[in-house]
């Protein structure tokens, strides 16, 4: 019988860590972001319009929901490193459908919405981030870069997807059937993902794996690495990375009306930011499977750095475009990188809690900074301050990825490889 392999070198049982990918791949296809977060603006006004409600109380429901389904990444990362990722998303999948179908039934007034649409996203916990990053972790070591790149990516292509097809349901069928519809698909999609595709690997903890037959996966405990300075550091980076880029990214359009950019010109430039972010993703994972890591995420904090000292001196239209792929590149490559690096400094043992918590700060921090940026401009304070604050901003962040050493990042590919080795062995 042949062996799965725990901290995947790829190999031992090579061919199935790439189903895995695949997956975990379409699991984020149908993931909150494309599914909940990106939908939610072509709902949002439909919803305003059928039911009367105020769209600006409709449009409040979005920054609970993204609490609660940050709030939850810690717990949910927790549970898959006890339980194992497939057994939560056997369960997440259904529940993610169940959600949405009790938001398009139930809901009869904005309260309501709202609150339903905050249990979407906590029940959504099988379409975050964390539990395929932990799959991609586990199965992956040589090739882990590449294999979070590829995992990720597939959201971007989630995004392409859902939003028109949630317009055309809407125009077929209202709101409401649309909800249930959109929703079912994708718990679907993932529960199939899970019955066929997903599997955890037998280096893991001993509730996942087979009596006699686990090797406990090499790494820090939650509480081990609170008490160490590198999560910290961690920490600060990419809730400063993503609290900037995604606050600047958000608000380009309304930046870019205040700069007298034309509609269609303001709609190129965002397609702009959305392929670079697609091409940051991919091409952060294959780097950082060739180069030390902080180094490779401290070169793509240089990409929006440059992008926004060339705004600040010149605003003409080959600026913005070129701003607008340096931009897209950093904020792609962040999310590849947070759990790279994660794996790196802490292991896998309890890299679902870890990386949870790592999520939930950049999570709150992708929120908030949409927010203060927004505030920040309808205030008064003009685009060459937000460009201003927001490159100081991030030069903190890249001096703290620069102070970052090989021993700060401890599970080295050969480290894992020898403990696959020596799991073989047993």
């Amino acid at each position: 019988m042949e062996r799965q392999s725990g901290a995947g070198t790829n190999s031992v049982g090579s061919d199935h860590a790439w189903l895995v990918l695949l997956g975990a791949g379409l699991c984020m296809f149908c993931g909150q972001a494309a599914t909940m977060l990106f939908t939610f603006g072509v709902f949002a006004p439909e919803i305003a319009t059928a039911t009367g409600w105020l769209p600006v109380t409709i449009a409040a429901a979005i920054g609970p929901a993204t609490i609660a389904g940050a709030l939850l990444a810690p717990i949910a990362g927790r549970a898959a490193d006890a339980f194992g990722v497939r057994r939560m998303v056997l369960i997440g999948g259904p529940a993610y459908a169940v959600g949405f179908v009790m938001l398009g039934l139930l809901p009869h007034d904005p309260v309501q919405f709202i609150a339903l649409l905050a249990l979407v996203s906590a029940l959504g916990f099988a379409a975050t981030p964390v539990l395929y990053a932990q799959l991609a972790t586990l199965w992956f070591a040589r090739r882990r870069g590449l294999a979070l790149s590829l995992i990720f990516a597939c959201t971007s292509l989630g995004v392409a997807f859902w939003p028109p097809l949630a317009a055309k349901l809407i125009d077929l069928y209202g709101w409401r059937i649309a909800y249930m519809t959109l929703g079912t698909a994708a718990g679907s999609v993932i529960l199939l993902s899970a019955l066929f595709l997903l599997r955890d690997p037998l280096t893991m903890t001993p509730s996942v794996a087979p009596s006699g037959s686990h090797a406990i996966a090499p790494g820090m405990s939650l509480p081990e690495a609170l008490r160490g300075g590198t999560f910290w550091v961690l920490m600060a980076v990419f809730v400063i990375l993503t609290g900037v880029m995604a606050g600047i990214i958000v608000n380009l359009p309304v930046i870019l009306r205040q700069l007298g950019v034309p509609p269609l010109s303001a709609a190129s430039v965002m397609a702009v930011v959305g392929a670079a972010m697609f091409i940051g993703r991919l091409s952060a994972g294959l780097m950082l499977d060739r180069w030390f890591s902080p180094y490779v995420t401290a070169a793509f904090t240089l990409l929006p750095i440059a992008g926004l000292a060339a705004l600040l001196v010149d605003l003409s239209p080959t600026t913005l475009y070129l701003a607008a792929v340096f931009l897209g590149l950093g904020l792609g490559s962040e999310m590849d990188a947070a759990a790279y690096i994660v794996s790196r400094a802490f292991g896998v043992r309890w890299f679902g809690a870890i990386y949870g918590v790592i999520t939930l700060s950049y999570g709150l921090s992708s929120a908030i900074g949409p927010a203060m940026t927004g505030a920040a401009l309808s205030s008064g304070i003009s685009p060459h301050t937000v460009f201003a604050i927001g490159l100081a901003m991030l030069v903190p962040a890249l001096l703290l990825l620069l102070s970052l050493r090989r021993r700060h990042l401890p599970f080295s590919v050969d480290v894992l490889v020898e403990t696959d080795r020596l799991a073989e062995v047993r």
